[in-house]
């Protein structure tokens, strides 16, 4: 059962140097972080492609993200450089499905329950992030910058792990001010998202 962890770590890092980047850069905006966060919970259609990486005991992999998110479902992809599946979450009315690279399948009702069960060390906060992803400190102790976004937030994830994030760089998509890089701790646990597209859907 410890297949869901390694995949995780089965993507050389190489191609990867976006998500090395230090530098912090934020749009300018003319809302208030009242009226930012309001329009930011607005936001429940979306996809977003990049990359994620995750370093564990000295471990440093990554892989190419492709999120996309329908309300309260979504299905998330991870691929190697290459195109193919690494692992696959998908979220829906009858619960959750994982998928590793080898095609074996995985269902539960709760995505969080689901991992932990799968891989005890790794509890990483899907849940959460529907909406820490897009810079929404939902249920989170949080700071702002002088742009009205979100610097650093604190929360848990349903599984009660404490999580930092950081917000190096936002972008401005479809008149919406979105994170594209997010730095996420928690413990020995840390995880780089580097953000290369956010597409809005539209009614």
């Amino acid at each position: 059962m410890k297949k869901l962890l390694f995949i995780f770590f089965i993507i050389t890092l190489s191609g990867c140097s976006q998500l090395n980047q230090s530098t912090t850069s934020h749009e300018t905006t003319n809302k208030t972080w009242d009226e930012q966060q309001q329009q930011l919970q607005q936001l429940t259609s979306w996809t977003i492609t990049g990359k994620l990486a995750i370093f564990l005991d000295n471990e440093r992999q990554t892989a190419n993200l492709h999120w996309h998110q329908e309300g309260d479902n979504y299905k998330i992809q991870l691929t190697s450089f290459i195109g193919t599946r690494v692992l696959q979450i998908t979220k829906n009315e009858q619960g959750v499905e994982i998928i590793n690279n080898d095609g074996d399948k995985f269902v539960g009702s709760d995505v969080n329950t689901l991992i932990k069960k799968l891989a005890p060390n790794l509890a990483f906060p899907v849940s959460a992030l529907q909406q820490w992803i897009k810079g929404d400190p939902d249920e989170a102790t949080y700071i702002i910058n002088s742009q009205q976004q979100v610097k650093e937030l604190t929360g848990t994830d349903k599984s009660g792990s404490l999580w930092t994030v950081h917000y190096q760089q936002y972008q401005s998509f479809s008149g919406y001010i979105l994170p594209t890089m997010l730095d996420l701790k928690r413990d020995k646990i840390r995880a780089k998202i580097a953000i290369n597209q956010w597409t809005i859907a539209t009614n």
